[in-house]
């Protein structure tokens, strides 16, 4: 009886630590049009809060490239760790720990590229009311390409590009 009764205690304790979770929906997109191409970037997201400005997220979605009379067209999984650091009531600092995985159709390239990348990406953001606007800018870490013939390179790497330049929206739930 004693072992019931721990039971249903642990039970209803885990179910009101759920229920004080939150949760959100959003994502994030990138637009860049230069001289030397332009780039799409849509990734819808979805999460959870696991602590005081601190999420848990899952993005998927695409990313097109056209530069240099080269047009790539990806899909990939997005796992990532945020974190929100408030510096004023309506302005903070923010930085995505992330692993991607992605799968890139090249034109006029008959395998499929596949790539992951361990990196971060610093940003800023803006709480308006239970929505986040935030921006990541840049990226640091590390990426390795593998290519349909048996080609792979790895390198670490610091970038600023269109595409590293995103623009989000987090729904809270």
């Amino acid at each position: 009886m004693k072992q019931w009764i721990l039971l249903v205690a642990a039970l209803l304790v885990g179910l009101s630590a759920e229920a004080q979770r939150k949760y959100y929906v959003g994502g994030d997109i990138s637009f860049g049009v230069g001289s030397s191409g332009s780039s799409i970037v849509v990734y819808p997201e979805v999460g959870t809060r696991i602590a005081n400005n601190v999420y848990l997220g899952l993005a998927a979605g695409f990313d097109w490239n056209n530069y240099s009379n080269q047009s790539d067209f990806s899909m990939g999984l997005i796992p990532h760790l945020r974190g929100y650091l408030p510096l004023y009531q309506r302005f903070g600092l923010s930085g995505d720990l992330y692993f991607s995985a992605r799968w890139t159709r090249r034109q006029g390239y008959d395998p499929l590229i596949n790539s992951q990348t361990l990196g971060f990406r610093p940003g800023l953001f803006f709480p308006i009311g239970n929505a986040i606007i935030s921006t990541q800018i840049g990226f640091f870490g590390w990426n390795r390409t593998g290519y349909g013939n048996g080609y792979a390179s790895s390198r670490w790497q610091a970038r600023l590009e269109a595409r590293d330049i995103l623009i989000g929206v987090m729904f809270q739930l």
